[in-house]
């Protein structure tokens, strides 16, 4: 791959947030979510900024122009005894897929872990994109053998009414 055609990664910052403000809605439309409405440059920047953001995000550009990202936070492995690097997502553009984009940036993910001396990156594949976990495998990731369990909206509500119980010594 020629310098000119590699993607250069870098952290995003606040400047960033219209182009990555862009790249997350992509993926959501690319999954299929139909709530795109709060992914706003305003939004994506309160995210990434300050001294201890929601979320650190790498930046993948070609040319001058964004065309994915990686967004993580720092996790804990009880099990390891140690930190983990969760990616929360991984995207890049239809118009620049095939190019080395993403394994560039997991790459730049790699050498971050690495610096902070964090002893595993973790990521969740969906079931149903086989071409995405097989990318993953190839690189040198593999599946526990977990699933990922996830509760939201409606019914968290009704979970978390649960835990606001009057009398702690009963169980309703």
């Amino acid at each position: 791959m020629a310098a000119a055609d590699k993607p250069l990664v870098r952290p995003a910052g606040p400047a960033d947030a219209a182009d990555l403000a862009g790249l997350v809605r992509g993926l959501l439309r690319f999954e299929g979510y139909g709530k795109l409405e709060h992914v706003t440059p305003e939004a994506v920047a309160s995210w990434i900024a300050g001294p201890a953001p929601a979320i650190e995000v790498l930046l993948a550009e070609l040319a001058g122009s964004a065309v994915g990202y990686l967004a993580f936070y720092r996790a804990f492995s009880l099990f390891r005894g140690g930190p983990v690097l969760l990616v929360e997502n991984l995207y890049v553009d239809e118009t620049a897929r095939g190019r080395g984009v993403g394994r560039h940036l997991l790459a730049a993910a790699a050498a971050e872990a690495a610096r902070r001396g964090y002893g595993r990156i973790e990521l969740h594949a969906r079931a149903d994109n086989p071409d995405s976990r097989a990318f993953y495998r190839r690189l040198g990731f593999f599946e526990p053998g977990e699933a990922v369990c996830r509760i939201e909206d409606a019914a968290l509500a009704r979970l978390a009414r649960e835990g606001h119980q009057e009398d702690p010594g009963t169980d309703r």
